[in-house]
């Protein structure tokens, strides 16, 4: 215990293993192993697999060499997807594999997935809210694992300019942003006008995409929400970055406030010339945060595996979403931590004493909401609702007609009339 500790703790520091690659661990682990399980996942590089591939050399250190976990990247999210749909024809499934919600929805129309708990893996200590998100049909088909969180972004330099504080709730962001954007003479509140974006929004005011089982995107909150970011705009205190991220947009403006992912706040500080900060979502009232979009990624174990698959898959979940993984995970990736008792792990709150926005990530986890797990829902956010919200905010369609119109279309892809 105290060697795998060690090799964590380095892992947490970004020292690296041996000085060796991971991969290189890995391949000469699974060479000598008795039993290979592979992972496919959608991480190209950086923290992130780095992060996987050390997770996969500590637990194969566990195991005496008789059994190895092999992380195999597969390109991005979608291209991970596209290669497992296509195994399925030529029978060469890999053991695990990540996969959104609605990638799960996907493969059990294939019945291609395994429930957890008949690996004898439960998600005890694993924040509620991620778990019932791998819940379809009242059955867990998914163990969370890479976990971001909206936050509201910050130009403390500008709120110190203005004698203003952090905006608690709605109201006091709209009056705040409202004031800064007329002393600045332009809109101070930037934001991609895409379905994440707007998911804050409308969950925040009390929205839900699923009413009595039916998929509805233009409901009386959903319009609510779209009619608040085109009335934002229109009042001059709202922008729409219609071109990369926010901020790659830093300099054509002045930035004021963001509601953006927790995994972008390297790349916010890396890009921002002022002192930026992150907190909690403002919410309806002062008295608790907005509820952010979760997004990421789960672990699903598929039906081709064979028993001795199995028990190594149910092992490496178990490793992988104890409080000391998931600890040393979320720091060296920047995702939140899905086990709730990573938050009091030292190697967290060391890491928080220092990046105190990763203490802001874990506290607003405990608001979160999540999107539909349909197994078409990639094609509805991009192109059906994200398509929507962009010509609403956009003036090309209004708020109503945008929603109707991608009612209509959503309709018609769930029930077959179009792909």
């Amino acid at each position: 215990m105290k060697q795998w500790l060690l090799g964590m703790l380095v892992l947490a520091a970004g020292l690296g293993l041996a000085q060796q690659r991971p991969e290189d661990i890995i391949k000469a682990q699974c060479e000598k192993a008795e039993v290979v399980a592979e992972l496919w996942h959608g991480f190209r590089g950086g923290a992130p697999k780095d992060a996987l591939d050390n997770l996969a050399v500590e637990f194969n250190r566990t195991q005496g060499g008789k059994v190895c976990v092999r992380p195999v990247s597969q390109g991005n999210y979608r291209d991970l997807s596209t290669k497992i749909k296509a195994s399925f024809a030529s029978g060469k499934i890999p053991v695990m594999a990540q996969a959104f919600e609605n990638n799960m929805a996907l493969y059990l129309e294939s019945d291609a997935l395994l429930p957890i708990p008949s690996l004898g893996v439960d998600l005890k200590g694993v924040n509620p809210l991620f778990a019932n998100a791998v819940k379809i049909n009242g059955q867990i088909y998914g163990v969370p694992f890479n976990k971001s969180i909206q936050l509201l972004y910050v130009n403390r330099d500008l709120l110190k300019k203005y004698n203003a504080r952090v905006p608690l709730s709605i109201p006091e962001f709209v009056e705040t942003a409202k004031k800064i954007s007329e002393g600045e003479k332009q809109p101070v509140y930037w934001f991609v006008p895409d379905a994440s974006t707007y998911a804050y929004w409308f969950f925040t005011l009390g929205g839900s995409y699923l009413q009595n089982g039916k998929l509805v995107l233009n409901s009386p909150k959903g319009l609510e929400a779209l009619e608040f970011l085109v009335k934002a705009v229109k009042d001059g205190w709202a922008k729409p970055i219609t071109n990369g991220f926010i901020n790659e947009n830093f300099g054509s403006g002045v930035f004021g406030f963001s509601t953006d992912s927790s995994a972008g706040y390297s790349f916010y500080a890396r890009a921002a010339k002022f002192d930026v900060g992150v907190a909690t979502l403002p919410g309806r009232t002062d008295k608790q945060p907005g509820f952010g979009l979760v997004q990421g990624t789960n672990i699903v174990v598929f039906k081709g595996a064979d028993d001795k698959e199995k028990r190594v898959a149910a092992d490496f979940l178990r490793f992988i979403i104890s409080p000391k993984a998931q600890a040393v995970f979320g720091v060296a990736a920047n995702y939140v931590p899905v086990n709730q008792g990573s938050g009091v792990d030292p190697v967290v709150t060391r890491f928080v004493k220092e990046n105190p926005a990763f203490g802001v990530a874990i506290s607003q986890a405990r608001f979160a909401r999540f999107e539909p797990a349909l197994s078409q829902w990639e094609q509805i956010r991009f192109d059906i609702l994200g398509q929507a919200i962009k010509e609403a905010v956009l003036g090309q369609a209004t708020p109503k007609a945008a929603l109707d119109k991608a009612q209509k279309a959503a309709e018609d892809l769930l029930a077959g009339r179009t792909r």
